[in-house]
C-alpha cells in the first residue's frame, strides 16, 4: 500500500501544479482586471486577520511565511514566537507537548483540552483528544489561534481555545511548490504541493514526506501526509468544498530518562529491564479523513454546513505492563452554523450562531507486549463518545469604539465502555453544561483594548474514563484582560488573565501516598500573563516600507498553576509546565527577501515534575541562528542552528503526583543537541 500511497499523493500535488501552464496561451488585444471573488469556505489571510481582531479577547494569526524561514518540523518551529503557547518536541518531530493557558497538564501524550480545526471544521476525535502527526503547518497558508476560552464563535469552550489551520486554495495558491528540509540525525523532509484553478473550480494538494533518525536512540520517525481539497463555486452565492487527508505514521518511541541518565547522556533511550527499547515501544497508525464544507451567502448572513468522517488505525506498543494497544476508531461530524451582520437598532452587530454534532465509536484490543511483538489477547472493549453543542455568540457596537459580546454554549456530552474481556469496568456517563460568555472591546487607532468574563467546559476523554475513575466534567470561569496594536516601531499582543477551576484533570495520590489515578482535583487556579512584541530596534514604524529592519521579536508565556487549598498538596505548584517560557530573536530583514540573525529559547526557573514539588527539570537557555532569503515566487533558502552550546536540558517531562526516588524517576524528555539544518524551496 506505501508505494501506491506515495506515487499517487504526489501525482496528485503534480497534476495541480502543472494545470495551471497546461492552458494554450491566448493572445488578447486587450485585458480587463476584475476582483478575485473571496471564497465562502476559506477566508482570506487579510480577511482572516481583521475576522480575529473581532475577538475580545487573546488571538493570533499565524502566517506561514514565518515559520517557513527556518526548519518547519515541529510545533516548536510552527509557535516560536506565539505567546500564551507552550509547544515542545518530546523526542523528533510527531511527539510533542501543546498546551495554551495550561490545558492538559496531565496529558503529556497526544492532545486535550484544546479544540483543533481544519478551516473552521474540527478534528478532534469525538472524546477531545487529538494527535500532533495530524497536523502539518507546510500545508497551512495560515494559522489561527484563540488562546483561552476565546473561540466560543466556534463551538470551542476549551480551557485551552482553539487552533485552526487554514488550507491554501487553488485560487489563493496556483501553481507549484517544492521544499526540502535537511539537518543533523539524518532528519529529512521534503514537501510537493500544487493548486490550479479552472472557472468554477480549484483544486490544491500537499503531499509532506519526513524522516529522521532523531537525537535520541530509538526515535526512528517516518510519516506521509497527504492534505488536499478541492473547492465549486455553485454561484455567485454558493461555494462546497470536499477534502481528503491521508496520514502514515510511524514512530519508535524512545521512552523517559532519569534527571542522572539526562545529565550524563541524553541522546540514550530508556535501557531500562522494563524499557522503551527492550519492549520496543511504538506509535504507529494511519489515518483518513474526508470532510466537506458548503457556504451559502443569503443578504447580511452566511450559513455554513459542514461534515467530516475519521477512520484511525493505532498500532501502539508501549511496556509490558501496558501492553500493545489495537485501536480502530471511527468518527462522524455534522455541523451547521450561520453569521449576521446586520445591523441592529442602527448600530453594527455580527452575531453568529450554530451547531455541532460529533459521535465517536473505537474498537479496542489489547495484547501482551512480547519484546514489542503482540502476545494474548487480555482486554477488548468498544467505547462510544458523543457531543451536541449550541453556541451563539454577538457583538454589539455601542458607539465611541466600544463593542461588547455576549454569548453560550451549551453542551451534551455522552462517553461509553462496553468492556468485552478484561478487568475494567463497563460505564455509561453523560455530561450537561452552559458556558456564558460577557466581554468588551474599544477600537483605537491601531490600539486594542479588550476584557472578557468566560466559562469553559471539558467533559473527560477516553483516558480520563477508564476503569472504576467516574470523572466529573472540568469547568472552570476565566477572567482576562489585554491589548494589541501597534505604535510606530513597536508592535504588541499583550493579555492577563486568571482562571478559577473545578476539577481539573490529574493523577493524584491520597493521604496515605495511594495512587488515585487521574480524577478530578478539587480547586485549582490558572494566572499567567501572555506578551509577544515586534520592535524595530531603528526606530521605523510599521506602517513605512524601509529596505532594511533590524526587528527585536519576542514571547513571552508565564504560568502561575496552583492547587488551591488542596486536602493533600495544599497551595502547591501544578507539575507539568515551567512557569516562565521566553522565545525571541533579532533578525536583520532587508527588502529583496534576505534575513540573518540569532534566536534564544530560555526557561529562567525549574519546571516541577511531581505535585509534592520535590522534583524538578532545570532551568535552560538556547542559542541558535538563521540566515536565508525568502522570496515569494523563485527560489528560498535558509540555513539554521540550533542549540549552538550543545546544552543538556529537559525540553518537557511527565506529570507525576509524587517522586520517592529523587533523580531516579523516570520523567525527562531530553531536548537535541546541537543541530544544523538546510532547506531550498521552489515556487513556479
Amino acid at each position: 500500500m506505501k508505494p501506491i500511497f506515495l506515487s499517487a499523493s504526489a501525482l496528485l500535488a503534480l497534476a495541480l501544479a502543472n494545470a495551471t501552464h497546461a492552458e494554450t496561451p491566448v493572445v488578447l488585444d486587450s485585458v480587463e482586471v476584475t476582483a478575485r471573488p473571496q471564497s465562502l469556505t476559506i477566508p482570506s489571510l487579510e480577511t482572516a486577520r481583521v475576522e480575529m481582531a473581532l475577538t475580545a479577547g487573546g488571538t493570533e494569526v499565524v502566517d506561514s511565511d514565518r515559520y517557513l524561514k527556518g526548519r518547519a518540523s515541529t510545533l516548536a518551529d510552527t509557535f516560536a514566537l506565539s505567546a500564551g503557547v507552550f509547544a515542545q518536541p518530546r523526542f523528533g518531530s510527531d511527539e510533542a507537548r501543546l498546551s495554551i493557558r495550561g490545558s492538559g497538564l496531565q496529558r503529556t501524550y497526544h492532545g486535550r483540552g484544546i479544540r483543533v480545526l481544519q478551516d473552521g471544521v474540527p478534528i478532534n476525535f469525538a472524546d477531545g483528544a487529538f494527535d500532533m502527526q495530524s497536523l502539518e503547518a507546510s500545508a497551512a497558508d495560515y494559522i489561527n489561534v484563540w488562546r483561552g476560552a476565546n473561540a466560543l464563535a466556534y463551538g470551542s469552550s476549551t480551557l485551552g481555545g482553539a487552533i485552526d489551520y487554514v488550507s491554501h486554495t487553488g485560487r489563493t495558491a496556483p501553481g507549484g511548490f517544492a521544499r526540502l528540509e535537511a539537518g543533523s540525525w539524518g532528519y529529512f523532509r521534503s514537501t510537493l504541493a500544487g493548486g490550479s484553478s479552472q472557472g468554477a473550480l480549484d483544486g490544491y494538494a500537499s503531499f509532506t514526506e519526513q524522516q529522521q533518525n532523531g537525537f535520541r536512540d530509538h526515535a526512528d520517525q517516518e510519516n506521509q501526509r497527504l492534505f488536499a481539497n478541492a473547492g465549486l463555486r455553485l454561484s455567485q452565492n454558493a461555494e462546497t468544498r470536499f477534502y481528503v487527508t491521508a496520514i502514515r505514521a510511524d514512530s519508535e518511541l524512545p521512552g523517559t530518562l532519569t534527571k542522572t541518565e539526562l545529565e550524563n547522556d541524553p541522546s540514550q533511550a530508556d535501557k531500562s529491564f522494563f524499557g522503551a527499547v527492550r519492549y520496543n515501544n511504538k506509535r504507529d497508525y494511519d489515518l483518513l479523513r474526508v470532510a466537506n464544507k458548503t457556504s451559502v451567502q443569503i443578504g447580511d448572513t452566511l450559513v455554513a454546513l459542514s461534515a467530516a468522517w475519521t477512520y484511525k488505525d493505532l498500532d501502539h506498543p508501549i511496556t509490558p505492563f501496558a501492553g500493545v494497544f489495537d485501536v480502530l476508531t471511527n468518527d462522524l461530524l455534522l455541523g451547521l452554523s450561520a453569521t449576521n451582520t446586520s445591523d441592529l437598532f442602527g448600530h453594527d452587530n455580527r452575531v453568529r450562531a450554530g451547531v455541532n454534532f460529533t459521535r465517536g465509536e473505537s474498537r479496542n484490543s489489547t495484547y501482551q507486549n512480547v519484546f514489542g511483538a503482540r502476545g494474548a489477547l487480555t482486554a477488548r472493549s468498544e467505547q462510544t463518545s458523543t457531543n451536541t453543542e449550541f453556541f451563539v455568540e454577538d457583538q454589539f457596537t455601542l458607539g465611541r469604539g466600544f463593542t461588547v459580546v455576549l454569548g453560550t454554549t451549551v453542551a451534551h456530552n455522552t462517553r461509553e465502555n462496553d468492556q468485552l474481556l478484561g478487568a475494567a469496568a463497563s460505564y455509561d456517563r453523560s455530561y450537561d453544561n452552559v458556558s456564558p460568555k460577557v466581554g468588551l472591546r474599544w477600537d483605537g487607532r491601531d490600539v486594542q483594548l479588550y476584557t472578557n468574563v468566560s466559562g469553559s467546559y471539558e467533559p473527560p476523554s477516553a483516558g480520563e474514563t477508564g476503569g472504576a475513575v467516574a470523572n466529573d466534567a472540568q469547568k472552570a470561569v476565566s477572567v482576562e484582560i489585554g491589548t494589541r496594536g501597534m505604535r510606530g516601531p513597536v508592535r504588541w499582543d499583550a493579555s492577563v488573565y486568571a482562571a478559577r477551576i473545578d476539577g481539573e484533570f490529574l493523577s493524584l495520590n491520597d493521604a496515605f501516598g495511594a495512587p488515585l489515578g487521574t480524577i478530578n482535583a478539587d480547586k485549582t487556579t490558572h494566572q499567567g500573563v501572555e506578551l509577544a512584541m515586534d520592535i524595530d530596534v531603528l526606530g521605523q514604524s510599521w506602517h513605512d516600507k524601509p529596505d532594511n529592519r533590524l526587528v527585536l521579536r519576542g514571547a513571552w508565556t508565564y504560568g502561575r498553576f496552583k492547587f488551591d487549598d488542596d486536602a493533600v498538596y495544599g497551595n502547591n505548584t501544578l507539575a507539568g509546565i515551567p512557569p516562565h517560557l521566553i522565545r525571541a530573536e533579532l533578525m536583520w530583514e532587508n527588502a529583496a527577501g534576505w534575513y540573518a540573525g540569532p534566536t534564544v529559547e530560555w526557561v529562567p526557573v525549574k519546571s516541577y515534575v511531581d505535585f509534592d514539588n520535590t522534583l524538578a527539570a532545570d532551568p535552560y537557555a538556547l542559542l541558535g541562528f538563521k540566515l536565508g532569503r525568502r522570496l515569494e515566487k523563485g527560489i528560498s533558502w535558509f540555513i539554521e542552528a540550533k542549540n549552538l552550546f550543545d546544552k543538556d536540558y529537559a525540553a518537557t517531562h511527565d506529570v507525576i503526583a509524587s517522586a520517592p526516588l529523587g533523580d531516579a524517576t523516570r520523567a525527562f524528555y531530553p531536548g537535541d543537541g546541537r543541530g544544523f539544518y538546510a532547506g531550498i524551496e521552489y515556487r513556479f
